[in-house]
This record gives C-alpha cells, structure tokens and sequence, in this order.
C-alpha cells in the first residue's frame, strides 16, 4: 500500500512538471539554437564557431610558414597544439572586448584578421603556443613588428600591402628568393 502510494506521488509530481515544461515556449537563438545563457554571455556556439575559424587560420599560417606541411596530416598531438594556441587567441580577445563590440566589430574582415593575427602573436611570444612551428627566434621579429604597429596613432593595427602599379600585375612580377637575391622564381 505504501509503495503504490509512493508511485502514484512520484508520477503526479512528473506530470505536474512536464505540464509545466510544455507551456513555456523554448527560448532560441537568431540562428535556432536554443536560448540558455542570458544577453552579454560567449554562448559555446559562438566560442566553437570561432575558436574553429581560428583553427583553420592558424592552419594557413603554419602552412604558410611551413610549406612542406602542406599535403601532410596533421599529428593528433601538433592538430591540440593549434587548438590550444587558438583557446589562448580566443581568451585574449574575451579578455580586451565585450561582446556587444565584437559583434559589432568583426564583420568587418580587415579589423577581425588585425584582431586575430594581433592575438596569435601574441600567444605565441607570450605563452610559446605552437612550440613544434614556431621557435623564439621567429616569434621576436614578430613581436617587435607588431609593438611598431601598436605605437601607431592611427587605428590600423596591421598596415595595408602597398597596391602593385597598374602596369605589371602580380602573377607577371617574378619573385626573387630571399636567401640568393639573384635567383628568379615565376609560376
């Protein structure tokens, strides 16, 4: 007698919640996902969303740097480094700006690519992120050039690449090697 008392007590507090739940209509975000965190907050799809933009950026650069990386796979341990350069890209940027002004800010693709770019060098010099990329000795003449930009009056973090002259496009400029300036490199 006292068990199905107990059970048809347990089951009215259940339907009595589930009655409840179904009157308040679920909250969602304008992408539909549901609304949890109050106004103000990184929601994790807008930290993933990021934090995976960075991730592929960060892939480009170490490419870029690296191009005999290009075709391979990436080992599981080099994949956590960018992920975690990437967590210390994202949490620097949470840090400077709220996110009222990054939504409002990173539309724009020249401040978003100032703004992480900024970040990552950041990180790297600061807290030595992608250690198997990139040595001390990159990350200095990085840091010195970014302190440059920095100390600029003007807003512009990053300076604009000098437009090429109408008369010769760039696929048609060759380009000179670094190590033996007489050498001509055209593709």
């Amino acid at each position: 007698m006292k068990i199905s008392l107990i059970l048809m007590f347990v089951l009215i507090l259940s339907f009595a919640g589930s009655v409840k739940g179904e009157n308040e209509p679920v909250q969602r975000t304008d992408s539909g996902f549901p609304k949890i965190l109050e106004e103000g907050k990184w929601s994790s799809q807008l930290l993933y969303d990021t934090i995976n933009a960075c991730y592929q950026g960060t892939l480009r650069w170490v490419v870029l740097s690296n191009p005999s990386l290009g075709n391979q796979m990436m080992h599981p341990m080099a994949q956590r480094q960018m992920v975690e350069h990437c967590f210390c890209v994202m949490d620097k940027i949470r840090k400077e700006i709220t996110l009222e002004s990054y939504f409002k800010k990173v539309i724009d693709p020249k401040w978003t690519g100032n703004m992480f770019m900024v970040k990552a060098v950041e990180c790297v010099g600061e807290y030595q992120t992608l250690p198997s990329f990139f040595s001390k000795e990159i990350v200095i003449p990085l840091e010195n050039e970014l302190k440059k930009y920095k100390e600029k009056d003007n807003k512009t973090i990053i300076p604009d690449v000098p437009q090429d002259s109408p008369e010769e496009p760039q696929s048609q400029k060759p380009i000179e090697s670094k190590e033996e300036p007489g050498i001509t490199f055209q593709g």
